[in-house]
């Protein structure tokens, strides 16, 4: 099985194939995110590439899995184009919009913040998602449910968010599209983009003796309803560590309960809004050690800084097989 981070910029879009001999092209596809669709995320030489562009790149003509995080933009409006290109066969979110808000598209009379534009930007983008794949294979989820997916020798299991969570973006999603001035509006998109993050699908895959644990932008407080209850589903091999490894992603407690030997981090590498904290591995070489850890950025080692000359790295592709976990540049 591989796992690639692609390098999406400042955002998160994972591409996840296994071989499965009866599927299409004789391999289970799935995608968790997007990435942006803003076009300064891919200016530069730094390998930067649009999830669609990468799919492409690796000849994906399908997705068996699309997994959705959350409506932030870095992770949701890259899958506009996706979804408008490449089938897509089942769809997991835990984003509970009303059928009546499908495919509408708010625009507010005066200017937002640009913060709050580029939520708003996100919210109106999974709502044309929702519009497109609405006569699909649509499942709304959140909480814990071990083992609530199997193909061939992959299982998943969904972790979170907490249901609470997601209620709560839930009815902050609807005030946003009911919101009857631009104040109201402001204040219903400002509710998403805060409590947006700790709504993230929590996702943890099995293949092969090893685990992967998966987790959108979801921080330390998210996993709380886990690691109270059933904090050995939180084990892990590899870990992405969510928010892009902002100084809340981690704590000593999570770490213990995942003890990952691969931490990827997907921000890359450039320290943007925070990001790639050092606080965050701080933590991280504190509580698992300097020489247990392999910190891996969406374009290669965390000891690194890309390097114009040499050649762009479109992804860091983490490769399971009998057991054992390697890592190579996309």
């Amino acid at each position: 099985m591989d796992i690639t981070f692609i390098n999406v910029g400042y955002g998160e879009s994972i591409l996840i194939t296994a071989e499965e001999k009866e599927r299409e092209d004789g391999q289970f596809v799935m995608l968790i995110d997007g990435g942006s669709a803003m076009d300064s995320e891919y200016q530069g030489e730094s390998g930067r590439i649009r999830a669609l562009d990468f799919l492409s790149k690796k000849r994906i003509r399908h997705i068996d899995l699309l997994v959705f995080s959350h409506v932030h933009e870095d992770h949701t409006s890259g899958l506009v184009p996706v979804i408008g290109k490449i089938p897509v066969r089942k769809f997991w979110t835990s984003v509970h919009l009303s059928p009546e808000h499908y495919g509408k598209c708010i625009t507010p009379q005066h200017n937002l913040s640009e913060t709050n534009f580029k939520a708003l930007d996100s919210i109106n983008n999974y709502s044309r998602l929702m519009k497109i794949l609405t006569d699909g294979d649509v499942t709304w989820l959140d909480g814990i449910r071990p083992s609530y997916f199997c193909t061939g020798d992959l299982s998943i299991d969904v972790l979170g968010p907490e249901p609470g969570y997601r209620e709560k973006v839930d009815e902050s999603l609807d005030r946003v599209f009911t919101a009857s001035s631009d104040e109201a509006l402001n204040a219903a998109v400002t509710e998403v983009t805060e409590t947006m993050n700790n709504a993230s699908m929590v996702v943890r895959l099995h293949y092969k003796g090893c685990s992967v644990l998966l987790c959108g932008d979801t921080n330390a407080d998210g996993f709380r309803h886990i690691l109270d209850t059933a904090p050995e589903l939180l084990k892990a091999d590899v870990f992405k560590i969510g928010h892009h490894g902002q100084a809340d992603s981690v704590s000593e407690e999570l770490l213990h309960a995942v003890n990952p030997s691969f931490i990827v981090c997907c921000a890359s590498n450039d320290h943007r809004s925070n990001s790639t904290s050092e606080k965050t591995f701080e933590t991280i070489r504190r509580t698992l050690g300097e020489e247990k850890i392999t910190c891996l950025f969406q374009d290669g080692l965390y000891a690194e800084r890309w390097n114009p000359e040499t050649a762009p790295r479109n992804g860091v592709t983490v490769h399971i097989e009998d057991g054992v976990v390697s890592w190579y540049l996309s």
